[in-house]
């Protein structure tokens, strides 16, 4: 075998390996959304908005209804960096107040996904 041959697989082996710890981190950092510990979720959520990964969207909208004020602060302004936009969602308010601008950015993430 040519050297250059060589040096050839070894690149492609050691990029087939890096993309594989990419899809394992990836799922790990989906596992920590629904982590019981908030400071899991809300960093879950900085990393995610760090790495502008499109499939945590859902993950990061569906927080906006966490028990943990911090939680839905990180989520509100993550995806207000992310989109410029806040759909009125306020992370203080009460749940039943806070329902109506979830359901906008259900539908916001429907409609960019394609899926309703």
């Amino acid at each position: 075998m040519q050297k250059s041959h060589f040096i050839y697989i070894i690149i492609l082996l050691a990029a087939g390996f890096t993309c594989c710890g990419c899809v394992t981190n990836r799922n790990a950092l989906y596992r920590q959304f629904s982590d019981e510990d908030p400071g899991v979720r809300k960093q879950a959520i900085v990393t995610a908005e760090e790495l502008r990964d499109d499939k945590a969207l859902a993950h990061i909208v569906d927080l906006l209804s966490d028990n943990d004020p911090v939680v839905r602060f990180s989520a509100i302004l993550a995806l207000e960096k992310w989109t410029g936009q806040t759909m009125g969602y306020l992370h203080y308010k009460p749940a039943s107040e806070r329902l109506e601008a979830i359901k906008r950015w259900r539908k916001w993430l429907a409609d960019r996904t394609g899926k309703t």
